[in-house]
């Protein structure tokens, strides 16, 4: 009962967060952002998620993970608040700053303590179907939200999203003792700590890919795209919706069983499966197959961040810092990458550009994790 809880938790979550990471770049664009300014707005969320994830998930290890995770729902709230009544780029600025610094107060508690709570021997299953319902929140957040602003408008989907974000109180469980454990001899100490850096490093470009799409892709889609039966906006979130639901598939395949997990070959070949893909959206303007290449890219995503917080809990002890590392890791690469792309879009006048950038950082980043992965005992 107590992982549902969880779930169910992180699903209402990410429900409302991409919900309004849905509104935002829409919103900015019509103040008339240029692509750099998108990306600074993703920057604006991740610096203080990244830094605060640090802290927060040594802290979740010494003082109550409920309280922290509740904290991070209130403060997510606020977020949602402040941008429903902002009316300018620099009002939006403060509004995605305070939802980053929620989110960096809420995640690491939440998986501290399903992976304290989790006997080591069921860690995959439950990792998966807690991955899976995260995933479908967003999902359905990306899937609906495009729908929503049209009919609603920016200000009532973000009054939504805070209302959500207050639902989460009674529904998250409160403290209870960790689940006592041996260190496992599965893939060795030394193993365990090469693929939890290669994980990382592969979950750093991974969604580095997922936030080039959701702030820079409304823009290429406006530039590049024609559709006859839905408005642009409404496409860019059921595109963003397939990408993840795909995302979400993977999570379920991989809870059936741990065969995929100390095995480089499958971490490689998702992570090149998404680079091909990412690159090949940039070239067609056809919005079938987008939505065919869109869902390949979130598969891939989808393993390396089931790697990352895998090799994260799968020990025994310190599951707040290392949830912390994971989420600072992604958090790192969802602003760095799309800044640059964004940079790089607005340099060469190219809007393809930050797609042949994210795609060329997943497959560079496989030499590093190869090296890493050699010079392990």
């Amino acid at each position: 009962m107590r992982l549902w809880r969880y779930c169910v938790a992180a699903f209402v979550y990410d429900f409302f967060v991409f919900v309004f990471w849905t509104a935002v770049p829409v919103r900015a664009e019509a103040f008339g952002a240029s692509s750099t300014q998108l990306a600074l707005l993703q920057t604006a969320s991740s610096v203080p998620y990244v830094l605060n994830s640090l802290f927060v998930g040594g802290l979740s290890d010494r003082v109550s993970k409920s309280l922290l995770a509740r904290a991070g729902c209130l403060i997510a709230a606020l977020a949602c608040v402040w941008t429903a009544q902002a009316h300018g780029l620099g009002p939006l600025f403060i509004g995605v700053l305070l939802l980053g610094l929620g989110a960096s107060v809420f995640w690491p508690p939440v998986q501290s303590g399903l992976g304290s709570e989790t006997d080591p021997a069921r860690m995959d299953r439950a990792l998966g179907t807690f991955n899976v319902m995260w995933s479908l929140g967003k999902t359905l957040g990306f899937a609906v939200a495009g729908k929503m602003i049209d009919d609603l408008g920016h200000a009532w989907v973000l009054w939504i999203s805070a209302a959500s974000a207050v639902a989460i109180l009674p529904l998250y469980p409160g403290d209870t003792l960790a689940v006592s454990r041996e260190p496992l001899p599965e893939g060795g100490r030394e193993g365990r700590a090469a693929f939890r850096t290669m994980a990382y490093i592969a979950n750093f470009a991974a969604f580095g890919v997922g936030a080039v799409l959701q702030n820079q892709f409304i823009k290429y889609l406006k530039a590049s795209v024609r559709t006859e039966a839905v408005s642009l906006e409404t496409f860019f979130g059921v595109f963003l919706g397939v990408v993840f639901l795909a995302q979400t598939a993977m999570f379920f395949f991989l809870q059936r069983g741990a065969r995929w997990t100390y095995r480089r070959s499958w971490l490689y070949g998702a992570q090149l499966l998404s680079a091909a893909c990412l690159g090949g959206l940039t070239l067609t303007t056809d919005p079938l197959t987008l939505l065919v290449l869109g869902p390949l890219v979130g598969a891939g995503i989808g393993f390396t961040y089931a790697s990352s917080i895998y090799y994260s809990l799968h020990g025994p002890a310190e599951h707040g810092r290392f949830a912390g590392i994971h989420e600072a890791v992604l958090g790192s690469g969802s602003f760095l990458v799309p800044l640059a792309a964004g940079a790089l879009a607005d340099l060469s006048g190219d809007l393809r550009a930050p797609y042949w950038l994210a795609a060329g950082l997943s497959a560079a980043s496989l030499a590093l994790q190869e090296r890493i992965y050699r010079r392990s005992p």
